[in-house]
């Protein structure tokens, strides 16, 4: 639901704090484990925005050769080279996009994306590396890696890049994303380098099978063109009723256009769900992101972290730029108990072009109801600490694609202490509850549009649309004798507002609450 930046329209607030370590340096696109509140970073560019020249893009030069562990707290670094792993395990963890799933102590990584000095060109690669955190970190330290904490496995299921990686009891999804064989080139192999691209469009399924001798069993496997053609989007564990799933969030590119795809694809283990009615506005490609669940109420929020777009909000309008540029938008899509999905823009923004390539790290202090979410119930009003954003690309100006020359854009060296609050109903129609008793969805609007509403008593209350600058385009009356006490659902159908951006204002006695609504074509 895409509703006004004003508090009484979020759920959450979040303050960023940024943190220096020296020796870091910036990372983008990477892995990340933790163990015992070290990090362990794998892989990624050290550099900004790939390059549109193929002889400038992806190079060797930009590849993270180093496990990095670092310990936050303390601000402390260490390094080590993957050069004295074998081969194949060492050119892999040097890739940028990989997959990756943390598992109690185990990180797995799946494919990425880098030049490959054994077969002397780009590729995606063709392995789940599965690494131990606590012995790895330890051998970090000490500067002594050792092969034997690393399992590679080879199957040309794992040779992806840009997909996600998640788990739903002992199975592990990896879904979408695609293979790229040679160097990029923006305009395509009739144009100098030439490549090959073919996205999975699929949503692979194994197990591990744990013994003397690591291995996988393939299982069965989802094949969609329409709507698993997707990479470089956000998938986030999901819980529903207390029930664990998957979310896949916007990504690229659609099959007729350049463009983000705008609706989600729900994931449980009996299948996948396309959420076509619902739009996602902000937040497109892969960034941080945050997963909190409530148990009592059954929410479920993520709140997503700058990146690129193809829409913002700017001076109470929606903004759409069809290049996709980099954002500064901080944004909210939950998940009522009836599976209602909504948009809320926060009103803090990211400091600056940054977000698209970073990761959440969770503070191991944080509350928890499953291994990465985070327990909403346990977040009062006051703010506290519950995780880091680090790295991703950070820009200079939102479109730079087409002038990249390498200066416009970096991988940002700054670590960023989040916290979060939840946001009090000040002026609740109902009562002082800290949840939202009014609702307007699907938002963005296109044919109708529902308002959810909660009363303690059945009383008269009003209805007022303004457009943005205020003018007035509708008001009704709602009588008593229409309602009851409790949850009501009204659907206002009838309102032909136009496109664009429009506030809902809904006055009970003298209480007076305004939401915001986007009706697009």
């Amino acid at each position: 639901m895409v509703t006004s930046t004003i508090s009484l329209s979020q759920s959450f607030d979040v303050s960023l704090s940024p943190v220096t370590i020296s020796g870091l340096g910036g990372l983008q696109s990477y892995a990340v484990g933790t163990y015992d509140g070290d990090w362990l970073l794998v892989g990624g560019r050290l550099d900004g925005l790939h390059r549109r020249q193929p002889f400038a893009s992806f190079n060797a030069e930009g590849k993270n050769q180093d496990l990095i562990v670092v310990d936050p707290e303390e601000g402390t670094v260490w390094r080590a080279p993957l050069t004295s792993l074998p081969t194949s395990v060492a050119e892999q963890l040097s890739a940028t996009n990989m997959q990756f799933y943390q598992s109690g102590d185990q990180l797995l990584c799946t494919g990425g994306y880098a030049f490959s000095p054994t077969v002397g060109d780009h590729i995606t690669f063709p392995y789940l590396t599965i690494i131990d955190l606590p012995q790895t970190i330890n051998a970090v330290k000490g500067n002594s890696l050792d092969a034997s904490t690393f399992h590679q496995i080879e199957n040309e299921a794992f040779r992806v890049t840009g997909g996600g990686l998640n788990k739903i009891d002992d199975i592990y999804y990896l879904v979408g994303g695609h293979k790229f064989m040679g160097r990029y080139n923006p305009v395509g192999p009739e144009h100098g380098p030439g490549f090959e691209q073919e996205y999975t469009n699929e949503i692979r399924k194994f197990k591990i099978i744990e013994g003397d001798n690591i291995s996988v069993e393939i299982l069965d496997v989802s094949h969609d063109e329409l709507h698993l053609h997707r990479r470089d989007y956000n998938l986030v564990p999901y819980l529903a009723d207390g029930e664990r799933e998957l979310m896949i969030y916007s990504g690229v590119f659609q099959t007729n256009a350049d463009l983000p795809y705008l609706y989600p694809v729900s994931i449980d283990k009996d299948g996948y769900e396309a959420k076509e009615d619902f739009a996602q506005y902000f937040n497109h490609y892969h960034c941080a992101y945050l997963p909190i669940y409530d148990q009592e109420s059954d929410d479920m929020h993520t709140i997503f972290f700058g990146g690129i777009a193809q829409f913002y909000e700017e001076n109470g309008g929606l903004v759409q730029d069809n290049d996709v540029p980099f954002v500064n938008t901080i944004a909210d899509v939950s998940r009522n108990a009836f599976g209602d999905l909504n948009e809320t823009i926060l009103s803090t923004t990211m400091p600056g072009y940054l977000g698209a390539g970073s990761i959440f790290i969770i503070d191991p202090k944080t509350e928890l109801v499953e291994d990465d979410i985070i327990d909403g119930s346990k977040i009062g009003t006051d703010f506290q600490s519950i995780g880091y954003i680090y790295g991703g690309i950070r820009s200079s100006m939102p479109n730079i694609f087409w002038v990249n020359t390498g200066e416009e854009s970096e991988a940002s060296q700054t670590i960023y202490k989040v916290s979060i609050r939840r946001v009090a109903e000040i002026n609740s129609i109902v009562n002082n509850e800290e949840r939202d008793h009014l609702q307007f969805y699907p938002n963005p609007a296109r044919q109708e549009v529902r308002m959810s509403i909660d009363i303690d008593q059945p009383t008269d209350f009003s209805i007022t649309i303004t457009d943005v600058k205020g003018g007035k385009i509708h008001t009704q009356v709602i009588k008593k004798e229409t309602v009851v006490s409790g949850r009501n659902i009204l659907v206002l159908d009838e309102v032909n507002v136009g496109y664009g951006a429009f506030y809902y204002t809904i006055q009970m006695g003298d209480k007076k609450v305004t939401r915001k609504v986007i009706w697009s074509e």
